[in-house]
């Protein structure tokens, strides 16, 4: 008995997990907005651009910290003197005869040298510069993932009222299937009275035929939208969705489309490119650093950090100007590049500007004539 226990709840547990999971399995999206927000908390397109918010924000994080450009080597050496080269002095410094020379080695055998050499940059256009790039490039960066959400959203919608529109115009032909269903029953029999030809039937076989491969090719492009749909919204395969709106009763389509994120988009790209075109000019600029160096030497002909050899201080500290010169001929080129690409930024968002203008016209357009369809089909329906 205990053995037969331990197996019915064995199987009520494996029973509960088959339930869970089927209802995890199931997604239910009552409209629009539902979907979207699914889509927001899911989608991969959504979480790689908070990902490259937080690569802008850490680069202009880098570009401020570069302004000052602190380094501090520091550095330890050893050397073992082997052999010290000779060195040939006159040697009637020793009393000896004048002309000659005698063969003396400087040196130590054994060096120890301890370096540490911080500098700073004071002044350094080039990098202050970078810190406006970054800042352009981090609002190029959030307008992107705008537009980014943007364009997906729209494909959400569009793949949305996709399924929508199949889902009704599958049961609008299955209710047309049952009705061919009966025109055929209805046909056969008068054929068998005599009362028709066997040309009305098979006219009414071929039209039942074909609405029910209507069907059968609606349900086919239903699911094809679905999966479009999951890979958009990044839904597991495995899960079924099930997709439902209010039907439309009324319209007040009144809106005019005012959207101007590509235009904003095109003129940070000529910021950006302006920036660029600045900071690549201060790169031939000179650089103020403050430079500071302390150091400790040991010499000894004994060995290796003698305990009766005492290390040597020295230190130092002032400013030093680095200049490029002659100039670098790759910055040159880079800087007559971001010129040119500067001039075709601002031409390009002349460009977008008009055509911003135009795609927005366009939607009104269309929703203008959507609206009208609506309406006229709404009375054709109540006629």
């Amino acid at each position: 008995i205990p053995n037969i226990c331990i197996v019915k709840s064995k199987l009520m547990i494996s029973l509960l997990l088959f339930i869970s999971a089927s209802v995890n399995a199931q997604l239910n999206f009552n409209n629009l907005d539902s979907l979207l927000k699914y889509a927001e908390k899911n989608s991969s397109s959504i979480k790689i651009n908070s990902q490259q918010s937080i690569l802008a924000k850490w680069t202009k994080i880098a570009a401020i910290g570069n302004t000052i450009n602190f380094r501090s080597p520091v550095s330890f050496s050893s050397t073992d003197n082997i052999l010290l080269p000779v060195n040939f002095i006159p040697a009637e410094i020793f009393g000896g005869p004048a002309g000659s020379l005698k063969q003396v080695t400087f040196g130590q055998r054994y060096v120890s040298n301890f370096n540490f050499n911080p500098q700073l940059d004071i002044i350094n256009p080039h990098a202050w510069a970078k810190v406006k790039s970054a800042s352009v490039n981090r609002e190029l960066t959030e307008l992107n993932n705008l537009l980014t959400k943007k364009n997906l959203f729209e494909s959400i919608a569009a793949t949305y009222y996709n399924c929508i529109s199949l889902q009704e115009q599958i049961n609008i032909m299955q209710k047309s299937l049952i009705a061919s269903d009966s025109i055929l029953y209805i046909v056969q029999n008068k054929f068998t009275e005599g009362i028709v030809r066997e040309q009305d039937l098979n006219n009414a076989k071929v039209n039942q035929l074909t609405v029910n491969d209507k069907v059968t090719q609606l349900k086919i492009m239903l699911e094809q939208q679905q999966n479009s749909l999951k890979i958009l919204c990044d839904i597991p395969s495995s899960t079924q969705i099930t997709l439902s709106e209010s039907v439309i009763t009324s319209s007040s389509a009144k809106n005019k489309a005012s959207s101007n994120l590509n235009f904003r988009y095109s003129e940070l790209q000529g910021a950006l490119a302006k920036s660029e075109l600045r900071a690549n000019r201060f790169s031939m600029l000179p650089v103020l650093s403050l430079v500071y160096y302390q150091g400790w030497q040991q010499n000894s002909n004994t060995s290796f950090f003698d305990k009766n050899s005492s290390w040597i201080q020295s230190n130092y500290i002032g400013f030093r100007i680095s200049v490029p010169f002659p100039p670098d001929v790759n910055k040159m080129s880079q800087s007559y590049t971001s010129k040119v690409n500067y001039r075709i930024s601002k031409l390009n968002s002349s460009h977008i500007q008009l055509q911003n203008e135009f795609t927005n016209e366009n939607l009104s357009l269309d929703l203008e004539k959507a609206t009208s369809t609506f309406e006229t089909t709404k009375r054709i329906v109540e006629l």
